[in-house]
């Protein structure tokens, strides 16, 4: 997460990491740009999220064979 800038980071936090998630519309809002907007930082934030994930454990086989 420290890879993400802090829209990124609540964006992905209230979307994904919440009990209750918030929509689009709602962070939108909140934000101040359109859910269109919204959706497009969420999906640049993934990316970022994997290719740091990826960086850091170049064979994501490694972490379920460890047990």
């Amino acid at each position: 997460m420290n890879t993400l800038s802090d829209r990124e980071q609540k964006i992905i936090r209230d979307r994904h990491l919440q009990y209750e998630t918030v929509t689009l519309e709602d962070l939108g809002s909140e934000l101040g740009v359109s859910k269109e907007r919204v959706r497009q930082l969420e999906a640049r934030a993934m990316e970022k999220l994997k290719a740091s994930i990826a960086q850091k454990i170049p064979n994501v086989a490694d972490l379920f064979s460890a047990a």
